[in-house]
């Protein structure tokens, strides 16, 4: 009879720790992690073009902009993770400029700069972002405007 005993605690302990782990899993800490997807900004960019835009790219171009991008963005912090990098900077567009055309895709400036904005304003709608460089903190990391 004890062990019956014994052995219906051990049931009770294995359910009160299995219902522990489902409590801990089910919390939701605020500030939790923000996903970033390529085609999820994709359905934000790609309305919000503007009309003169929209008459020279689609979607392929703004995902293929975007995807180098990303490449850009990797490989700076691959190699040094303590550089500042800057979304949409102009050394960003200049390297999506650059990898595009060698793929035969030639894109204005101004065209993959407005997809970097809205890019940028895409991931600040949903907290991906930290708050904007101010003027004088541009100033001390020597980055311009372009």
């Amino acid at each position: 009879m004890a062990a019956f005993f014994f052995a219906i605690g051990l049931l009770v302990l294995l359910a009160v720790v299995g219902l522990a782990f489902y409590w801990q899993g089910s919390i939701r800490l605020p500030g939790a992690a923000v996903a970033y997807g390529v085609e999820d900004s994709i359905k934000y960019i790609t309305p919000r073009l503007s009309e003169d835009t929209r008459e020279k790219i689609g979607t392929k171009s703004v995902r293929r902009m975007l995807e180098w991008e990303m490449k850009f963005l990797q490989d700076r912090l691959d190699a040094d993770s303590e550089q500042v990098i800057v979304l949409g900077g102009s050394e960003a567009i200049d390297y999506v400029l650059e990898q595009t055309a060698s793929q035969g895709f030639e894109y204005e400036r101004e065209v993959v700069a407005e997809v970097m904005q809205l890019q940028a304003a895409y991931m600040e709608s949903i907290g991906a972002l930290a708050r904007p460089v101010a003027e004088d903190e541009r100033d001390a990391m020597g980055l311009d405007d372009s």
